[in-house]
């Protein structure tokens, strides 16, 4: 699956290395149901910094596209799990 980061993702200023990072470190996600469906995953950056990242599932394209990315809200925490 390739993966997209849309403009729109760096605006709470995390970087591309930081979004890919948490990426392949995702701890939990979530589904959200406001349309587009998008998905919510929770993990850690390279330098361990917890974030969110809201994405879209393009599964006619094969790919993820990347919307959102900021630091992990409170209200997301127990998605970390045991860290």
């Amino acid at each position: 699956m390739n993966i997209v980061i849309l403009d729109s993702a760096y605006k709470h200023g995390i970087t591309e290395e930081s979004i890919f990072s948490c990426l392949f470190n995702v701890r939990g996600d979530k589904l959200l149901d406001d349309p587009p469906p998008k998905r919510l995953f929770a993990g850690f950056d390279h330098v361990g910094n917890a974030l969110e990242v809201i994405a879209v599932e393009d599964d006619e394209q094969d790919r993820l596209v990347v919307i959102h990315a900021m630091k992990l809200r409170p209200l997301f925490f127990y998605l970390l799990g045991d860290y």
